[in-house]
């Protein structure tokens, strides 16, 4: 245990290489499978965090051949492969979590996961699928619900990522960056449906989206207050 608390010492203080021989030590002094897991489960947070991702996902890997109940090793194991852009591997094993439905908490990891990687591929419908699949299981998380507004824009659905952003901002009222979105979707919702020069009475509630947005510090959107706003229409 020794060798164990030292290593997560290590850890703790951000020097990953250093907890490495600690975690090493530990896994080679027992038997028991069970703390020999978790050996292998800091080890591979550690490789993990040092990006070395090959050894983490071996890590990984031998903790689900000791367990292969434990959800948490599917998603460390999914997490690696993600961060090294292994994104098939790591699509597999959050789908698993999700489809053995046995642990809420890392079956929501999962399905955030899920449709991050479906987002960066460019298939947002299968992005909300997940989004929802998550909201069905915790309705007011500001990521997920920030993640299909943004998937919602992507496949033209503006109407209902104005709904998301909205909700963002009930309980997040100083989330810039949802009014900057939602200021721009109220713009772009105008424009795709003709009406290229929208007069400053029908930017009114855009416009005030994207003042609040600057006000709050996002100095991104002054073009968009400039040509929509401040400029004569």
């Amino acid at each position: 245990m020794n060798l164990y608390q030292e290593g997560n010492s290590h850890y703790h203080a951000k020097e990953f290489e250093k907890a490495i021989p600690y975690y090493t030590r530990f896994i080679e002094a027992t038997d028991e499978p069970a703390i020999m897991k978790q050996g292998l489960i800091n080890r591979g947070l550690a490789f993990t965090r040092m990006k070395v991702y090959d050894k983490a996902i071996s890590d990984f890997t031998h903790a689900i051949q000791i367990d292969s109940t434990d959800m948490a090793s599917f998603v460390d194991r999914g997490l690696a492969f993600f961060q090294a852009q292994r994104f098939e591997e790591a699509t597999t094993d959050f789908q698993y979590v999700v489809a053995s439905n046995s642990n809420r908490k890392m079956s929501e990891n999962s399905l955030y996961w899920l449709a991050l990687i479906s987002y960066q591929q460019g298939n947002p419908d299968l992005s909300i699928a997940y989004c929802n699949q998550f909201l069905d299981l915790n309705s007011s998380d500001v990521e997920v619900l920030f993640l299909r507004a943004l998937a919602y824009g992507l496949t033209g659905n503006l109407e209902q990522a104005i709904k998301d952003y909205t909700l963002i901002l009930k309980n997040y009222p100083n989330a810039y960056q949802a009014y900057a979105n939602r200021g721009v979707a109220k713009i772009n919702l105008l424009t795709t449906r003709g009406n290229l020069k929208p007069s400053k009475k029908e930017t009114k509630s855009a416009c005030k989206d994207l003042a609040k947005a600057k006000e709050l510090g996002d100095n991104s959107v002054e073009d968009m207050l400039y040509i929509y706003c401040e400029n004569g229409n």
